[in-house]
């Protein structure tokens, strides 16, 4: 299983993990596919062989197919240059989930049908941010309710014609690893989420759910003894979490008119680079990889550097938007996005709604604010040893990720 630094086998299921596809293509456009799994991420191999794969088959471009991770810490592992000891990867598992992805994708390109689109948001809370400053400076991994957290809860529904039933896409900024030490799978709070929506709507309703800025939250809960707001880390209370989370949503639904979204689907995509401090000299990885704790993830990330000792100071990062006729942008961003990024992507968007999908594509590194990256605590350092990246980012980071979303959104402007 993949998602902790710690040794775990799943032993039977908890909640199902899913893999979903939606296909969307306006009058005047083509198709667009959303393809989502209860996976920690995706590997950018992954990535680019079902990119490949569709726009052979149908023609479809690269921009116009998005996959999103739920980023459930109780799924198998999937990332070919992730950490082994935190999301090391089982090949058979993604030849099986690849295969089921383009099949998924065959099936809801096949049952294209007529269908009205519309979108509303809501701000909510199942957690709190987990970086806690202490009164010397220091960052601890803690809950912290007056952090950061980007309550944005964007939902696209779908209401499709004939005897074919709704179809509701939400969105939560959280992490899903909230089930304690299960030996189990489990799709975590978003399974929850689903299972709620589908069985309050009913007629053949389906759900989705999509990732947000949510790389520095955590679901919490305040405890009933001493008062505090406490991480949840319990299968039970996680459902709960979720269902809790679709009822919110669900309220929205009956109480507030959401937008119509009419007119041309468009998408496009911008890359530009991010880049690495200097890596530890090789006297200094050959002493973690060699006398550091044998069931360290440090002493993993240090063993897998020295294999792959040339590894870039840069790496390419990606964004994608689609924009839905002149109501709504669709900005997905790759990697564990944190979550001051949300509010500040969402303020470019041209158009009067704005929604982020992260842990979009290639997850590959935390994407902290330079805020973030000069406090420090995991977001800001150490977690580049989780994805085999050979150090932190630079200060320039906010710097470097903005324009490429701003070069991303201003080739939607070029359209009508």
């Amino acid at each position: 299983m993949g998602g902790f630094a710690y040794e775990r086998y799943a032993e039977g299921g908890g909640t199902p993990l899913r893999a979903q596809a939606l296909a969307i293509r306006s009058l005047k456009g083509g198709a667009a596919l959303l393809l989502c799994a209860d996976i920690q991420g995706f590997d950018q191999t992954t990535v680019e062989r079902l990119r490949r794969a569709l726009g052979k088959k149908y023609k479809i471009p690269p921009e116009a197919i998005l996959l999103a991770a739920s980023h459930t810490h109780f799924g198998p592992g999937t990332l070919l240059r992730g950490n082994y000891l935190c999301c090391g990867p089982n090949p058979w598992y993604l030849v099986k989930l690849e295969a089921q992805l383009l099949s998924l994708a065959d099936t809801a390109l096949a049952s294209l049908a007529p269908a009205e689109l519309s979108y509303g948001a809501l701000a909510t809370a199942i957690g709190c941010n987990r970086r806690l400053k202490d009164d010397k400076g220091a960052i601890h991994f803690a809950p912290n309710p007056e952090g950061s957290y980007d309550r944005h809860t964007p939902i696209i529904h779908i209401e499709r014609r004939g005897k074919a039933g709704p179809i509701l896409l939400v969105g939560h900024a959280c992490h899903p690893s909230s089930s304690g030490k299960i030996a189990g799978w489990s799709a975590d709070y978003p399974g929850g989420l689903r299972e709620q929506l589908e069985n309050r709507l009913g007629h053949n309703t389906r759900a989705l759910f999509v990732m947000g800025c949510g790389a520095d939250a955590k679901v919490a809960h305040r405890d009933n003894v001493s008062g505090k707001t406490v991480f949840t880390a319990d299968p039970v209370a996680s459902q709960a979490s979720g269902r809790l989370l679709a009822d919110q949503v669900l309220n929205h639904l009956a109480t507030q008119a959401l937008i119509p979204l009419a007119g041309q689907l468009t998408c496009r995509m911008a890359g530009g680079f991010l880049t690495f401090n200097k890596p530890p000299a090789r006297r200094t990885l050959e002493k973690m990889a060699y006398e550091g704790k044998p069931e360290h993830y440090a002493t993993w990330w240090a063993r897998q550097l020295l294999v792959s000792p040339d590894f870039p100071l840069r790496r390419e990062w990606r964004v994608q938007a689609w924009r839905f006729g002149q109501q709504l942008t669709l900005i997905a961003l790759e990697g564990e996005v944190c979550s001051p990024y949300g509010p500040l992507v969402r303020a470019l968007a041209r158009t009067p709604a704005a929604m982020i999908v992260a842990y979009a594509n290639c997850t590959w590194a935390y994407i902290p604010t330079r805020q973030i990256y000069r406090e420090g605590g995991y977001e800001g350092g150490d977690s580049f040893k989780a994805f085999l990246n050979p150090a932190p980012f630079t200060p320039k980071i906010e710097k470097e990720v903005m324009p490429i979303v701003k070069k991303a959104l201003a080739r939607l402007s070029t359209i009508g």
